[in-house]
């Protein structure tokens, strides 16, 4: 198969981008926005068009801050409520207890105050935003290109210094830089492994989540007052969790109905990782529950259900040329809503350290090297505060067993739940109070360092 290298000495990096998700759209935008012309992006995307799998998504306030500094938050904020960095209350409930035998009117509950500053979007709605900040048609800096499945990538042994892309149809294309934007089944990550590719095969996080969207109007028949029409509720309990928050101006409202078989975490996932399920399913897994969440579960129309799985912890995110981000790197459980961001918040870091002066073809496998060191770590530490949550809201881990043991004394379920919602705050705290630009400023101060030797 012939390779072909075309004459782009003018531009000082290619980079290929495998992907077109929430991950590959923001990197694109970033690289625009703060490397300019010097850099020639191509974005590859298996599917006819940008498309977006899932419902709802969170944005922290480090993440949030991103989008401030790459002009994107005036776009952002109009397609939701923005209630600021103060953020909204979440209503946090065990809601498992009338299955216990409980009387309804004493429900377990409390609130978060103002948790994090979490701003919360409809993916496809959120994904629009970053497109319309790419162009529409190719130009010199970016081009699109669709329905172009990587298969592998390799070195040129006539060009060692670049990238060959072999895509499923056939066809190939070469770059200076690949940065796998491919998701939790990435090609990209399988290649990079190939030597040892049971290290990053995904597992099963012992998790499966029925998703949906239902419409404002269709809750409020069934109750005018419930919570959800209004904020955030996280309904807690044995081997279950259930979310459910509003989104699009409060039109919808999203639903992620978590459940769990904790001692088969770990393991090899058998069967389809989604499949299409029914209201009647959900209801069935939630018997017993409180009347707020299965008033929620009743208006469901379609759903579809989720094998969760995630990627082990991976000693590098980088070859010489090539780079993982978002899930391709470190897909995680979705029990504190941060997948998405932490794939904005690798791109906004690898994109920094390209737009560097000092980084160049030559330079190139050194960059890399620093954005694996201020990233991996990071990112890994939020798959396990996801993971601890997860458990934590499903009675599986106690406060003890994370190493946060906040809260009321007492044995009664109430002080139980506020010691587990004391406990699942502690760990968000990452999200308000620590600074991605601050990881931007260690990150160009250890490339400093790194080009120094």
């Amino acid at each position: 198969m012939a390779h072909h290298r075309h004459n782009n000495s003018h531009y000082k990096l290619r980079v290929a981008i495998v992907g077109g998700g929430i991950g590959g759209l923001s990197f694109a935008v970033a690289l625009r926005k703060l490397c300019g012309s010097h850099v020639k992006i191509d974005l590859y995307e298996a599917a006819h068009a940008f498309t977006e799998v899932g419902a709802g998504i969170g944005v922290w306030p480090r993440v949030w801050h991103t989008m401030e500094a790459l002009d994107l938050a005036r776009d952002l904020s109009a397609i939701i409520g923005d209630s600021g960095d103060a953020g909204e209350d979440v209503e946090f409930r065990q809601s498992d207890y009338t299955a216990k035998g409980g009387s309804e009117s004493d429900v377990p509950s409390c609130q978060w105050t103002q948790v994090a500053g979490v701003r919360t979007f409809h993916r496809a709605e959120f994904q629009a935003v970053l497109s319309a900040h790419l162009p529409l048609e190719a130009d010199s800096t970016y081009s699109a290109h669709f329905r172009k499945r990587l298969s592998f990538y390799d070195v040129l042994q006539s060009h060692p210094e670049a990238i060959a892309l072999n895509f499923a149809d056939g066809t190939c294309a070469t770059c200076d830089l690949l940065v796998g934007c491919d998701g939790i089944k990435s090609a990209v990550r399988g290649t990079l492994y190939q030597s040892q590719p049971t290290m990053a095969e995904p597992v099963w996080s012992g998790c499966v989540a029925y998703r949906s969207l239902i419409p404002r109007e269709a809750l409020a028949k069934v109750n005018p007052e419930h919570p959800c029409l209004f904020r955030l509720m996280l309904a807690c309990g044995q081997n279950r969790h259930f979310v459910a928050f509003p989104v699009s101006h409060g039109k919808m409202v999203n639903v992620v109905a978590m459940v769990s078989t904790p001692e088969e975490e770990g393991i090899k996932f058998q069967g389809e990782w989604t499949r299409e399920s029914s209201k009647e399913e959900v209801l069935e897994a939630y018997a017993g529950w409180e009347p707020l969440v299965r008033q929620v579960i009743s208006c469901i129309d379609k759903t579809a259900v989720w094998a969760i799985n995630v990627v082990p912890k991976l000693p590098t995110y980088v070859g010489e040329r090539v780079a993982l981000l978002g899930d391709a790197a470190h897909a995680m459980t979705p029990h504190q809503g941060s997948g998405a961001g932490q794939a904005i918040e690798d791109g906004f870091i690898l994109a920094s350290l390209l737009a560097d002066h000092r980084t160049t073809r030559d330079t190139l496998p050194r960059v890399l090297q620093v954005y694996d060191s201020i990233r991996r770590p990071f990112s890994q530490d939020i798959e396990r505060c996801s993971r601890e949550c997860g458990w934590l809201y499903e009675y599986v881990l106690s406060p003890a067993d994370v190493g946060i043991s906040v809260g009321p004394t007492g044995d009664s379920p109430a002080d139980e739940l506020a010691r587990r919602s004391n406990a699942a705050q502690q760990l968000l705290l990452w999200a308000s109070e620590t600074s991605l630009m601050n990881d931007k400023d260690k990150a160009l101060q250890a490339l400093d360092a790194a080009l120094a030797t």
